[in-house]
């Protein structure tokens, strides 16, 4: 039976197949109808037709800069639309003729009518575009000034996703306000053009929560609200009921987290807020997904060292949401944590009270799933109710004394790295001595990716790595800690221990946490992300289960690659000696089923390796020497089938439990995607 074909849409390089596009253009009936029309189809000549103008349509929805060519040239503009008027007059007229079916001639029709309503409304919309975007600018522009509001492709291109890579529509225009106060009247003015508005800071969030999800979004871009007003001092009470003074940094939203880290430690103090894209990612960003990372583990994630922030909210208004009573200690489940919300005129209209186990579940530091919090505006809302201009954070002294680890799991499974983790966190709980700092745990699959280079003197590599900053006030408390966790290493047979001898090496150990981007090499940055925040406990059985699934996929992807050298050889034409091949066929259908027989097989010495494919490609290449097409296409099938292999990668914020569960995958793939999700 021959295989539908989902993708016939030309100038299609997404991972939508035609029925999402046509979903998306035209809705599900249209859909409906055309796969019965194709299903019907006798030559095809329409439906080609058909298919090239939905692949117009869809190509200006998605590319501005081919959307700018025909603003900017009407004579280009009239050809477009007079070549794709005549496509459809063509199919109109087949549709007509007598030898068709009335039912099918009227949904042809229907179809024709309704491409012809998307390409007026296309031709208005290109038309009247330097009208609309110069009444956007000169509206947008009273409030921000003109030259921040941009249309250009490059623009428009470069907002239209996240690091998600999720794209559905482009936004109308891009604002850029140079001042947090600019953003209140920014705001009433979207609302009275009929736009709508999403905060974007550096866009490296995970969530797709700067993406415009709906057509006439403008994003508001706060990368020049980039200003660090500096650090005063302020009074705390303790739970010992102690008074002390304590450093506050204020600073806006769009301050990327590495420069606030800096401007801190300049001074002798630790700015906690540390995600991994803290390189990219902005306050503004790190407040709306509340931003962890890998000194969780003593300070917790932005919600624990956040004081104060303001939003620009829709409607036109501002409000100050300031936390009480601030304890100088990340949140525990126990605690009454309390904000206050305020108006312009800084009169509290509302008091939020959340219990520590709102925030975090027991057994977790981090609940990525209560999105609410009681009402509390901004934090972990992912920008949807508001847009966040200014913070301010609390600061922490840096510790005098630091030592950093590296831990590395050898054995069959994470079991035991499992058991470390657990007992380390539960052996190393901060009393204001010698404390952990900073865990980040990784798996075997970032080791492969980033070409780990292990310390321990083993022939194989490590399951996992484990790697720990600890920090002490003084020399006795910082050595005490090393002969603890040395100590503590000494009942684990697979695990092995090593300290950075100084600064340099103790860089040189987190330079791989930098790295581990590299899981998408090879499928061009992009992968599928998924955050799972687990008690630590549960991390082995997590471990196992992705063990497993990895180990499917692998066998899965493998058999793969033997069916489609099948299904090509059984179809393969040389450039010569046709009858010298076919008497080859056999044979190598002999030698596939074979190799087929040896994956299933799942011998533990060949599992994970690439000896059965390696073996077949070889015998493969030598029974068809001589015929340069078919072992180029052969080749071709065993590197391009092995690359779509399913992987699923894991590391870990082991302070926080926040796993973050990686799959690379090809974005323009939906096969691939759709088994991976």
């Amino acid at each position: 039976m021959k295989a539908v074909n989902h993708r016939e849409i030309p100038y299609n390089f997404t991972s939508a197949d035609d029925r999402l596009i046509i979903n998306h253009l035209f809705g599900p009936a249209v859909w409906e109808d055309l796969e019965e029309l194709r299903s019907q189809r006798v030559t095809g000549r329409s439906a080609r037709l058909v298919m090239r103008c939905m692949g117009d349509l869809f190509i200006l929805h998605r590319n501005p800069f081919l959307y700018q060519e025909l603003i900017d040239s009407p004579r280009r503009r009239y050809s477009f639309f007079r070549t794709m008027g005549k496509d459809l007059d063509i199919i109109a007229a087949t549709a007509q003729r007598g030898r068709v079916v009335p039912e099918r001639s009227d949904k042809v029709l229907s179809l024709v009518r309704l491409c012809r309503e998307r390409m007026r409304e296309l031709q208005r919309q290109i038309g009247g575009a330097v009208a609309r975007r110069r009444a956007i600018r000169k509206r947008l522009g009273a409030e921000i000034g003109a030259a921040n509001v941009h249309f250009d492709p490059f623009a428009l291109i470069s907002h239209a996703t996240d690091a998600t890579d999720w794209r559905l529509h482009l936004p109308v225009a891009v604002a850029r306000p140079a001042a947090g106060e600019q953003v209140v009247g920014l705001l009433a003015a979207i609302e009275e053009l009929g736009l709508f508005a999403i905060p974007r800071g550096g866009g490296t969030g995970l969530t797709g929560g700067a993406v415009p999800v709906r057509a006439d979004c403008v994003m508001i871009n706060t990368e020049k609200l980039n200003r660090i007003h500096g650090i005063e001092t302020r009074e705390f009470t303790g739970d010992d009921g102690q008074v002390r003074q304590m450093p506050v940094l204020r600073l806006e939203a769009g301050v990327i987290t590495q420069d606030a880290m800096q401007y801190a430690e300049r001074s002798g103090l630790v700015f906690a807020t540390d995600p991994t894209s803290a390189w990219a990612s902005t306050i503004g960003g790190n407040i709306a997904e509340n931003a962890g990372g890998k000194t969780a583990v003593l300070w917790g994630t932005a919600i624990d060292n956040l004081l104060a922030y303001t939003m620009a909210m829709p409607g036109g208004t501002l409000l100050t949401v300031r936390r009480t009573n601030h304890p100088m200690r990340k949140i525990l489940h126990e605690d009454r944590v309390q904000f206050e919300v305020c108006d312009a005129a800084g009169t509290c209209v509302r008091t939020i009270d959340l219990a520590g186990s709102e925030i975090r579940k027991p057994g977790l530091w981090k609940d990525i799933t209560n999105k609410a919090l009681g009402g509390l505006p901004g934090v972990q809302k992912e920008g949807t109710d508001g847009v966040i201009v200014d913070a301010e954070f609390i600061l922490y002294p840096a510790y005098e004394k630091k030592l950093t680890f590296c831990l590395e799991f050898f054995g069959p499974d994470m079991d035991e790295a499992s058991r470390v983790i657990v007992e380390i966190s539960e052996q190393f709980k901060n009393q204001g001595e010698e404390a952990l700092m900073a865990l980040e745990h990784f798996d075997e699959e970032y080791i492969r990716a980033i070409n780990y280079k292990f310390k321990a003197a083993r022939s194989e590599p490590p399951k996992a790595v484990l790697l720990i900053d600890m920090v002490a006030h003084t020399t006795t408390q910082i050595l005490r800690g090393r002969e603890r966790l040395q100590a503590l290493m000494e009942g684990y047979a697979n695990t092995e221990i090593f300290v950075a001898s100084d600064a340099d090496e103790a860089e040189r150990f987190w330079r791989d946490r930098k790295r581990l981007g590299a899981i998408a090499a090879r499928t061009n940055a992009f992968k599928l992300n998924e955050d799972i925040v687990l008690p630590l406990a549960a991390l082995a059985e997590f471990a196992r289960f992705v063990d497993a699934r990895n180990v499917d996929e692998d066998l899965y992807n493998k058999e793969s690659v033997v069916r489609e050298v099948m299904a090509y050889l059984a179809t393969a034409e040389p450039i010569e000696d046709p009858d010298w091949l076919e008497a080859k066929i056999p044979k190598a259908d002999e030698l596939c089923t074979a190799a087929l027989g040896r994956i299933a097989g799942r011998e533990p010495a060949t599992l994970r390796t690439e000896a059965h494919l390696r073996a077949l490609k070889d015998d493969l290449l030598e029974l068809f020497r001589g015929f340069p097409r078919i072992s180029e296409n052969l080749a071709r099938i065993f590197a391009e089938v092995r690359q779509r292999r399913i992987v699923i990668a894991t590391h870990m914020h082991a302070g926080d439990g926040n796993v973050h569960v990686n799959i690379p995958v090809f974005s323009n793939d939906r096969a691939m995607m759709e088994r991976a999700a």
